[in-house]
């Protein structure tokens, strides 16, 4: 399997977040990572193409606690840039940047537990590198994936919030291959 197809999973994750009431004051200190990125991966396959993909970007993640050291909450920052360039020499950039939230619903009656993620900011801007806008999505998306309790098996995903144009994510993620291919070809 591509790093790409899950860097693309990181990058849309790795977006923005709406702020929920600060916990963090009720609980333990959050704990706190920040890491610089700088990879490059060549002959990748991209959307069934043969790239080399460079990716520079900065994460800043809390997670935060109740008093007793229980999850409550995740946030992510995150500005990312992703080239992918072709044999020819012809490139696309990907950029992101913004804030995520992550939060738990364990509802033990009906035996699920829910996370919501909220993204905020800019999930994904994709253009040539000579800089013609092909995509973008920006604005607020909340999404909510439900799981059994038990067995962690899958049961539902939904769009609670969608705020902002949203064409990749309107086009159930397949307008990332639709145009990069085209902006490649």
């Amino acid at each position: 399997m591509s790093r790409l197809p899950l860097l693309r999973v990181f990058l849309v994750a790795a977006v923005v977040a709406l702020a929920v009431a600060p916990v963090g004051a009720l609980g333990a200190k959050p704990e706190r990572f920040h890491e610089h990125v700088v990879e490059f991966f060549e002959g990748d396959n991209v959307c069934g193409m043969t790239v080399d993909v460079a990716v520079t970007g900065v994460f800043t993640d809390l997670a935060f606690f109740d008093k007793e050291g229980n999850f409550v909450r995740f946030t992510s920052t995150s500005s990312i840039r992703v080239t992918v360039t072709d044999a020819d020499g012809d490139a696309v950039v990907v950029q992101n940047a913004g804030l995520v939230q992550e939060r738990e619903i364990v509802d033990e009656e009906a035996g699920t537990i829910t996370f919501l993620t909220t993204f905020k900011g800019l999930p994904e801007k994709i253009q040539t590198a000579q800089g013609p806008l092909l995509l973008r999505d920006a604005g607020i998306v909340t999404f909510a994936d439900t799981f059994d309790l038990v067995t962690g098996e899958f049961i539902s995903s939904e769009v609670i919030t969608q705020k902002g144009p949203h064409p990749e994510l309107d086009s159930d993620f397949e307008l990332f291959c639709d145009v990069v291919t085209e902006a490649l070809a």
